[in-house]
């Protein structure tokens, strides 16, 4: 695999899940957390100098110093701080805002599906098990989680629900090399 050939390093992480915020370090060999995530057989992620607080009152439930996280428990995940990513790794997709819901949270934020005729057609191809969520605020008033702001979040796409607004701009190819404006995709 080549990411064995990649150095280690850690990244502070913020997992939240229907009823605990957990904190702490993942330590991987993978540049984006969504490939992290999304490793065939993951099953559960390990944590190093984790907390764990409850959702809404933030109250420190444990901390620990490594900590296993079930990935099938998690709602979604964001990094704590800048992950770079290697530019080679970027596909062309279109970004659309989308209401999500993943109870008992709400995030809006973009979505990136693929370049289809039809925005349904996009929608339908929108897949993975943990897909990124770009320029994200998520929040759980129902129980007292403020509104939070990140650059992306992993989504657990089998806890949540997409929505997307009325009116939404869609554009059924992507735009030419020349015509591309050449922003990043954090993920």
């Amino acid at each position: 695999m080549l990411s064995s050939f990649n150095p280690v390093q850690s990244l502070p992480l913020t997992v939240i899940t229907p009823h605990l915020v957990i904190q702490g370090t993942l330590r991987t060999r993978l540049h984006r957390l969504t490939d992290v995530l999304n490793e065939p057989s993951a099953e559960h992620l390990i944590l190093f100098d984790a907390t764990f607080m409850e959702v809404g009152s933030r109250r420190v439930l444990a901390g620990t110093a490594t900590a296993q996280v079930q990935l099938s428990d998690v709602l979604f995940v964001h990094a704590n701080a800048e992950i770079e990513t290697p530019s080679t790794m970027r596909m062309a997709k279109q970004s659309v805002r989308a209401i999500i819901v993943a109870p008992p949270f709400t995030i809006e934020g973009e979505i990136h599906l693929p370049f289809e005729n039809e925005l349904h057609q996009a929608l339908d191809g929108f897949a993975g098990r943990f897909v990124p969520v770009t320029k994200a605020r998520y929040w759980a008033y129902s129980v007292a989680e403020s509104p939070n702001y990140v650059d992306m979040l992993a989504l657990n796409h089998a806890r949540s629900h997409v929505a997307i607004p009325a009116g939404v701009q869609w554009h059924a190819e992507a735009p030419r090399e020349e015509d591309s404006s050449g922003g990043s995709n954090p993920w």
